[in-house]
């Protein structure tokens, strides 16, 4: 994939559902196959070509600095920009802003998505639309707790976003359904740097959270295009405890488990001979 593009993980949420497990670990730690969330994170942006990555952190999240660290275990490159106060997820990305001035891929540090190749996917479709975001979806049954798309059509697994709306009532959702389907998004997005200018313009929503949604939202209505993309996969809410179990139950009786435990004893060997 385009070299150019690079990777953008924010990192910095409490984790409130996750509690007591969050009280001392940071979300993204939770484990899935023997491995931390974020480090499937790392994977998926690799798996795009994605090499330099830049994590958004704050308080509570030593842990996660000290299990990433540089990247180098992982072949890639991390740097850290730590976001003083929680206030949205536009603006945790709208911390980037004088890190960051190329096309970027934005993939939430407590999402897991399988395959890996959903991110190459959704990175080959921004750069064929040439778009100023494109966003990864899944089909729900209930869309009240996600941010929700509604695409003018579907072909092929893609379509052009119309609007988008964050956590709506089932009555506002209704004009939120594609196809008589609603479809959410999953937490990766690319984006140009243009989109910073709407984060900007983007006024406080609820909790005086800046939403992404709305940023992107403003944006369309500015006469921007945005794209989106529909998972053929798997992903995996880590906020959600009976989502992470129900999910991890049916991965772990599809997968090759030898293969995971090979894969995790041959990292662990080559980090302790890098020490």
């Amino acid at each position: 994939m385009d070299d150019e593009i690079v990777g953008l993980v924010p990192a910095a949420g409490e984790g409130n559902r996750l509690f007591p497990f969050s009280r001392a670990v940071p979300k993204e730690m939770y484990p899935i196959l023997g491995k931390a969330v974020i480090e499937h994170c790392i994977e998926n942006l690799k798996e795009g070509g994605i090499k330099n990555i830049y994590m958004i952190v704050g308080h509570q999240k030593g842990a996660l600095m000290d299990y990433v660290g540089d990247g180098s275990f992982y072949d890639v490159n991390v740097a850290y920009i730590y976001q003083l106060e929680r206030k949205g997820l536009g603006h945790a990305i709208l911390q980037s802003r004088n890190w960051i001035n190329k096309p970027f891929a934005v993939l939430l540090g407590d999402s897991f998505i399988e395959p890996k190749k959903e991110i190459s996917d959704l990175l080959s479709l921004h750069k064929e639309k040439n778009s100023i975001a494109t966003l990864l979806l899944f089909e729900v049954d209930d869309p009240t707790g996600y941010g929700i798309a509604k695409l003018s059509f579907i072909e092929n697994g893609r379509g052009l976003i119309e609007k988008l709306i964050e956590k709506p009532t089932l009555r506002q959702a209704i004009e939120y359904r594609t196809e008589g389907k609603y479809y959410a998004i999953c937490g990766a997005y690319v984006f140009e740097p243009s989109i910073f200018d709407y984060i900007e313009k983007t006024k406080p929503g609820i909790k005086g959270e800046v939403q992404i949604t709305d940023s992107i939202s403003l944006a369309i209505q500015s006469g921007e295009r945005a794209y989106g993309l529909i998972l053929k996969g798997k992903y995996l809410d880590i906020g959600k405890w009976h989502t992470v179990l129900k999910t991890e139950k049916e991965m772990i009786q599809n997968s090759d488990i030898d293969l995971h435990i090979k894969e995790r004893e041959e990292m662990v060997k080559r980090i302790r001979s890098e020490k």
